[in-house]
């Protein structure tokens, strides 16, 4: 689902840059992460609940708008040797990394989502999770939610599974 981001250039004290800050302030939305989220979300990076499963032979690649920091979307497209395709879809696996009922867990439902302004980015969690030990980053393997689904010649579904690995 392609998006087009909305970037701002312009002084800190112009008159949009204010009324977007006192927006933010307005609603309530969290300007920083409390410490105990991110000392857990350090700890987190540190001993991910990683899969037994490896899948870092397939040549993934991310799908996510250029410029993101956060790569949390990749795949793999092949033909099937039978005919018709087989596609990979990968999505970063966070729950390796958030434990339910822990301080990262109650910020994230706090959160809801990352939300994006003209001028600044709220995440939903710590960087140190969506733009590093939890981010599909080249190069790095790491977990996730791993799909295959196997399409007939003209692009019907025909199986499909998904699993926890690593990509």
């Amino acid at each position: 689902m392609p998006r087009r981001h909305l970037h701002m250039t312009g002084a800190e004290g112009a008159a949009l840059r204010a009324a977007l800050r006192d927006l933010r302030t307005r609603l309530g939305v969290p300007a920083a992460f409390p410490a105990g989220v991110l000392a857990e979300a350090e700890r987190a990076a540190a001993a991910p609940r990683l899969p037994s499963e490896d899948a870092t032979d397939l040549p993934l690649f991310t799908i996510d708008p250029p410029g993101s920091v956060d790569l949390d979307q990749a795949m793999h497209l092949a033909l099937r040797p039978a005919g018709g395709y087989r596609v990979h879809y990968a999505i970063a696996d966070v729950a390796a990394f958030v434990t339910p009922g822990g301080a990262l867990d109650a910020e994230a439902h706090r959160r809801v989502t990352t939300l994006y302004f003209p001028d600044e980015r709220i995440p939903l969690h710590p960087t140190v999770l969506s733009e590093d030990a939890a981010s599909l980053l080249p190069g790095r393997t790491r977990p996730a939610l791993l799909w295959r689904l196997d399409l007939d010649a003209d692009g019907r579904v025909e199986t499909t599974g998904v699993r926890r690995a690593l990509v």
